[in-house]
């Protein structure tokens, strides 16, 4: 039923002039010297209104190109659905790209603006099955995201997921390759924030771990691996399968606790380890391909022990997907109210308490006895979800890690007045 909503409906060229004309007058409204005389409010509520033609925009002329290829998807089985967000940068579009196994969503370059708005689409996963999702404008990677700017990013998201009527799985992006930035991680607090209601349904999705720099820092079992493999002259000569999940999971979080667990990192370290126990067992590995292994892929240059490594993460992040689905319904989202000043105050409510938290956590970990505790919480809740992973326990039952922060900040969980519950 999804895949036939009114986003896969027939589209002209007509209703793009349409959008094109409406841009046009707003853009001379912007830059008019009258406007300029208005306040910066005014101003920001007609970029909000460009932001949302550009969506309609790029939605018209997916439909106009997807247009053939619907018809033939109707007859799958569907999968399930999912929407993907995260920092701008972090490898968004191009988790999509791999689970499709294909190179429909777009991919910005180093110097390029990545997704733009937000699409509801469609794709195959298998000749079998299809899937709905989402690709969402990333948030910026420099700044901290303010109540309006998140107000604004929940606007333009909101008539594409409430399409969705029911939601799957929520893939937060995170970039392994870069370094953790305060600004970066008061984003990924945000998002899990905002994405609270639907903690059952969200996924911790890595990227780029898998570069050289990743290998040679902590990726260890990864980069044995490769140095074994990447000399095969068929995938038939790969006999071992690449490391799971659960030994870069382990991996990856006693890298943390070596390099963050300090004076100088503490507050890195706590905030960290807050944002993993959001989590807990649901982490996705996303083996991406670049852009010329994309071209090496399609014309059948791509080297062997590649293939292996893209066909192994891919079939795994296809299973973690299919074993745990939710089924959350969109109108009882909170977050997704049409009323704008109740998206209003949900914005200013989850900005306010993430720096209250984030102040919180830097205090904690910049404290040497707190941040010990805290090391040996980390530690034993890392072994519970190594644990967890391998045995594909994707329920929502851990809070003895969060309860035992909140008792390090002499602090309790607390809940918003608008439902969203904050870490």
């Amino acid at each position: 039923d999804i895949i036939e909503q009114e986003v896969f409906a027939n589209a002209s060229l007509e209703d793009i002039k349409v959008i094109e004309e409406k841009q046009k007058r707003i853009y001379k409204t912007l830059h008019s010297k009258e406007m300029l005389r208005q306040q910066g409010r005014e101003i920001e509520k007609l970029k909000v209104e460009m932001q949302k033609l550009q969506y309609e925009k790029n939605k018209t002329e997916l439909m106009s190109k997807h247009r053939r290829s619907v018809k033939k998807n109707t007859r799958k089985e569907y999968a399930f659905n999912l929407i993907i967000a995260g920092v701008t940068g972090t490898g968004k579009s191009s988790s999509l790209n791999t689970i499709l196994d294909t190179d429909i969503c777009k991919v910005g370059g180093a110097q390029a603006q990545g997704t733009r708005g937000t699409i509801l689409c469609d794709g195959t996963i298998s000749e079998q099955e299809v899937v709905s999702f989402i690709d969402t404008q990333g948030l910026g990677a420099d700044t901290s995201i303010t109540d309006q700017m998140l107000l604004e990013q929940i606007m333009l998201a909101t008539e594409s997921i409430l399409k969705l009527e029911v939601i799957n799985n929520v893939l937060i992006s995170f970039d392994l390759n870069l370094r953790a930035t305060p600004a970066t991680m008061a984003n990924q607090l945000t998002l899990i924030a905002l994405f609270n209601e639907l903690r059952p349904s969200c996924f911790l999705c890595f990227t780029k771990w898998n570069t050289n720099s990743v290998m040679h820092e902590w990726n260890t079992p990864l980069r044995l691996w490769v140095k074994k493999y990447r000399r095969a002259a068929t995938v038939e000569e790969i006999t071992e399968d690449p490391p799971s999940y659960e030994i870069m999971y382990q991996k990856y979080c006693t890298y943390i606790v070596s390099s963050l667990a300090n004076e100088e990192d503490g507050g890195a370290f706590s905030k960290m380890g807050s944002y993993l126990a959001f989590f807990e067992a649901r982490v996705l590995w996303m083996y991406n391909l670049d852009a010329i292994q994309q071209e090496d892929k399609c014309n059948g240059d791509l080297e062997p022990y590649c293939i292996r490594l893209y066909e192994f993460y891919r079939d795994k992040a296809l299973q973690t997907l299919r074993d745990g689905s939710t089924v959350i319904h969109t109108k009882d989202l909170v977050f997704l109210k049409s009323d704008k000043d109740t998206m209003q105050a949900v914005s200013h409510k989850l900005i306010s308490s993430r720096d209250k938290r984030l102040r919180e956590l830097e205090l904690m970990g910049r404290d040497g006895q707190k941040r010990e505790r805290m090391k040996n919480y980390f530690n034993a809740f890392v072994t519970r979800q190594k644990k967890r992973i391998a045995e594909s326990n994707f329920a929502v039952d851990e809070e003895r890690y969060v309860e035992s922060v909140a008792q390090i900040a002499g602090t309790v969980k607390s809940a918003t007045s608008v439902g969203c519950s904050i870490q």
